[in-house]
């Protein structure tokens, strides 16, 4: 056979391509960390020579339960139904190496561990990282009654307790993840808003039948609602300690400072709640209030629900307990600073 110059070039270019295995990479090493309800970008880069358009895919493992997130192939990317209009590669098109996942609006429920699997030709590999959602909404209501806040006195309630005043967006994800409460409260955009799982009828708001997020619009700061806050993080642990016999709210805080703490405030066990935290006996808090965790629900713990659970003075769910009432207590021990580091 004559080899033709043309032939002998592309031959000789081939021989000094080099071409190297295929690598996926999350450059994030550790727990990747996100606030509730705001947006995020989850780190994957592939590399190869030749690098052609990938085929990718994204997935959340979450204790035995894996979720396809989205699939991208020959530049189109599929998103799941369930991360519709919450999830998308940005720069997929333009840079095939950068195969990062874009989510909006964290939710409790994103916690888990994310792989990034990308395919091209024979080659498949992947990179797994872990992120977890951090931070809680609740609903707050006056020591004395219901719609007794307003604006500025919401603000000042949550501050109280350690948290400070939800946004829409961090309301919107704790509804998405089964959170309902039919009390109207104040956000830090000075709107009113509740969010109802369940329509019924003294709770349509104005969505008449349908589940969602309610909304009475910007109101007048002077206007008297309930509150909904917002903690993220606390610096040591809230635990519960049971006593032989119940204390008063005075008995309670002495007894949390003989254990060298403090009563834990209202913010301090809805996070410890939503880390885990459930046990069935009502106590203290540092706000005159008297509550309990409760993450496995049954009939003589609250009901069939979730939550911290709050003890009312009166059947209408309100007023705080007498002080002089008997009950247990929950504490918070700070961690050292040698600890925190």
């Amino acid at each position: 056979m004559t080899c033709t110059s043309s032939t002998f070039f592309y031959q000789s270019a081939l021989s000094k391509i080099v071409i190297t295995p295929l690598r996926v990479n999350i450059s994030h090493s550790g727990v990747l960390y996100a606030p509730l309800g705001q947006a995020i970008i989850i780190p994957c880069s592939a590399s190869s020579s030749p690098l052609m358009l990938p085929r990718v895919k994204w997935t959340l493992m979450s204790g035995r339960t894996e979720t396809q997130i989205l699939v991208a192939r020959g530049g189109r990317v599929k998103v799941n139904e369930a991360y519709r209009g919450r999830a998308d590669l940005l720069n997929y098109r333009s840079s095939p190496e950068d195969l990062s996942l874009w989510l909006l609006e964290t939710r409790s429920s994103d916690s888990g561990h994310y792989r990034c699997e990308v395919q091209q030709g024979l080659e498949d590999t992947s990179d797994i990282v872990q992120l977890k959602v951090k931070g809680v909404v609740f609903h707050y209501r006056d020591a004395m009654g219901r719609y007794a806040l307003n604006f500025h006195q919401a603000k000042r309630a949550c501050e109280t307790v350690g948290a400070q005043m939800a946004t829409l967006s961090q309301l919107r994800a704790a509804y998405f993840d089964g959170y309902e409460q039919c009390d109207a409260g104040w956000l830090e955009d000075q709107t009113v808003r509740y969010p109802i799982q369940t329509p019924r009828e003294p709770c349509y708001g104005d969505m008449d039948g349908e589940p969602g997020v309610r909304n009475y619009g910007m109101m007048n700061p002077q206007d008297q609602f309930d509150v909904y806050c917002y903690v993220e993080e606390m610096h040591g642990e809230v635990f519960h300690d049971p006593v032989p016999q119940q204390l008063s709210f005075q008995g309670a805080r002495s007894h949390c400072r003989a254990a060298r703490a403090q009563l834990a405030s209202a913010a301090q066990l809805y996070l410890a709640w939503s880390e885990g935290l459930d046990n069935c006996s009502p106590g203290w808090l540092s706000d005159g209030s008297v509550r309990y965790p409760i993450r496995t629900p049954r009939e003589r713990c609250g009901g069939r629900q979730a939550g911290v659970k709050t003890v009312y003075r009166f059947i209408n769910q309100t007023v705080f307990p007498e002080p002089s009432s008997l009950y247990d207590v929950y504490c918070f021990r700070g961690h050292s600073r040698a600890e925190h580091r």
